[in-house]
C-alpha cells in the first residue's frame, strides 16, 4: 500500500477511493488465503493490525477535508496530552470505536470498542447509560475477527460519508 499523508496536498477523492478499494480487496484475498493456510497464527494478527493502521491513516487523510464542509463531520479529538485520537459512532449497533495511532512509537495502533446500553432506572425516573469498553487485541479466533469488523465497518462508513460530501 502506498504511503498516505506524506504529500503536501490532501489526497484526491479518486485516490482515497482507490486506496479503500485496495484495502477491501486485500482483506478479501487474505481471508480467502487463510482458509487454505495450515499455520495461520502468524498471518492474521499482523494483518488485522495493518488493516486498522491503514484505516487510521485514511481517516487522518479524510479529516483534512472535514473543515472545508459547511457542516464539519470531524471525528478527531485531542486528549489532555495533546494526542489526537479518532472516535466513530455506530448507532445502529450501539457502540463507539476509539482509535489511537502510534506511528512515533512504532507500536501497533490501539483500538477500543465501547458498547453501550441505556437502562431505565425507576428510582431516579431516568435512563442510565451503561458502557463496556474492550481493547482490541489482534489474535487468532472468530471473536477477534468479529471485533475487527466492528472497527472497520464504521471506519469505512465514515470515510464513505466524507467522500460523498466531496463529490
Amino acid at each position: 500500500m502506498e504511503t498516505l499523508g506524506r504529500e503536501s496536498e490532501p489526497l484526491s477523492s479518486e485516490k482515497l477511493r482507490k486506496v479503500m478499494h485496495r484495502l477491501e480487496e486485500e482483506r478479501s484475498d487474505t481471508i480467502e488465503k487463510l482458509f487454505y493456510e495450515k499455520d495461520r497464527s502468524d498471518i492474521l494478527p499482523k494483518f488485522l493490525e495493518n488493516q486498522i493502521y491503514a484505516y487510521i491513516e485514511l481517516i487522518k487523510e479524510v479529516e483534512k477535508y472535514t473543515t472545508k464542509f459547511e457542516y464539519p463531520i470531524s471525528v478527531a479529538f485531542k486528549d489532555d496530552d495533546n494526542n489526537t485520537y479518532y472516535c466513530i459512532h455506530n448507532p445502529k449497533e450501539n457502540y463507539y470505536i476509539t482509535l489511537y495511532p502510534n506511528p512515533i512509537n512504532e507500536e501497533s495502533p490501539k483500538a477500543y470498542i465501547h458498547s453501550y446500553t441505556r437502562k431505565y432506572n425507576s428510582e431516579n425516573e431516568g435512563y442510565k447509560l451503561d458502557i463496556e469498553t474492550e481493547k482490541f487485541i489482534a489474535k487468532i479466533g472468530l471473536r477477534c475477527f468479529e471485533d475487527f469488523l466492528k472497527i472497520i465497518r464504521p471506519c469505512e462508513a465514515y470515510i464513505n460519508s466524507v467522500l460523498a460530501k466531496m463529490s
